[in-house]
């Protein structure tokens, strides 16, 4: 990134070529649709690109790039209603309401075939139902790999503080999914 401040457009090339497809999982993660998750993740590296003057290095280069993602993200979540949407396998939104509908419709599949898919879109719902903080750590921790000192600094908040988030998603997730565990 230092070498991209500088001037260095290959760098940005090689940023952008290593980190762009985790950036991109950040947001489809939160069940952002792919093409909403395209935008944001361009916003985020417009975002970079815009402050490649002012970049310091007071953490990994991840850590920075994460927490201009989440900032995308938290700008997008204020701009869209306060209903939880979840897009359900073949790509329809499913709100709160209709949850416990889908996921009847969903256990309702018996082959294994089917099972892989039924567990991945009850995870997927199970995210999605996760409040803000708790799912943006959980996504942090899971998708992108950050420890929970990485995470506090993109979070801006303090260590315990992701650590209680970190353990409440855990027992939310664990209690949504126990149905779907035999």
């Amino acid at each position: 990134m230092l070498s991209y401040a500088n001037g260095n457009a290959e760098a940005f090339d090689q940023l952008y070529q290593r980190h762009k497809l985790v950036v991109f999982r950040f947001f489809t993660r939160q069940n952002i649709a792919n093409n909403v998750a395209e935008e944001l993740t361009h916003d985020t590296w417009l975002k970079l690109i815009n402050a490649r003057q002012s970049y310091l290095v007071t953490a990994k280069f991840t850590t920075y790039l994460f927490t201009i993602a989440r900032h995308v993200a938290i700008d997008h979540q204020k701009k869209k209603s306060h209903l939880y949407e979840v897009l359900s396998e073949n790509g329809e939104v499913v709100t709160e309401d209709d949850k416990s509908q889908s996921q009847t419709m969903v256990q309702s599949n018996s082959d294994d075939g089917q099972n892989k898919q039924t567990l991945f879109v009850a995870l997927r719902q199970q995210i999605a139902l996760l409040p803000f903080e708790q799912r943006e750590v959980f996504l942090l921790k899971q998708e992108a790999g950050f420890s929970i000192e990485d995470i506090a600094k993109i979070t801006q908040q303090n260590k315990e503080k992701v650590k209680s988030r970190w353990r409440y998603a855990l027992q939310k997730m664990r209690k949504g999914l126990n149905s779907y565990v035999n």
